[in-house]
């Protein structure tokens, strides 16, 4: 192989994969497993409506180069659905759940409508830094812990 780079789209060549989550909600999910400089990437990307002021979510799990190609896959899915079946946000609103936990993504705006260059995807929800800011206003005098995590690592 020369200089070449190879680019892998997970919407373009991967697969399709359709959930139901708790709530009997569909949602469905093209799969694609690929080599990385580290290993093999299994990841699932969110099919979306243009439409939709949803965010597309993503899952990924790296495995090592001589791993099991279908077990990848089905912890991927695995870590799907455990996702899915999670809320963090009540209903209709930009609130924290009852739980008290929130666990998204961080990414890339490209909206003019915020400050920052940065908003949030959680619930498959876009979050702006100021409604993420302002979902904390209940929660003034608390203490709080917050931990980033690697794409591929499982939250807890």
């Amino acid at each position: 192989m020369d200089n070449d780079v190879l680019h892998f789209s997970t919407l373009d060549d991967g697969y399709d994969y359709f959930i139901n989550d708790r709530w009997r909600k569909k949602y469905h999910f093209r799969i694609f497993t690929f080599p990385v400089p580290s290993g093999i990437l299994s990841e699932a990307v969110e099919v979306i409506d243009e439409s939709s002021k949803r965010v597309p979510r993503r899952f990924s799990v790296l495995s090592d180069f001589h791993a099991n190609t279908e077990q990848a896959e089905l912890q991927l899915k695995t870590k799907i659905k455990k996702s899915i079946n999670q809320r963090h946000l009540k209903r209709g609103k930009p609130e924290i759940s009852e739980e008290d936990v929130i666990r998204g993504t961080i990414g890339y705006t490209g909206y003019a409508d915020t400050a920052f260059d940065l908003q949030f995807e959680i619930d498959g929800r876009r979050i702006t830094v100021e409604q993420f800011v302002k979902m904390l206003d209940v929660y003034q005098g608390f203490n709080f812990k917050l931990k980033i995590y690697d794409p591929t690592d499982d939250m807890d």
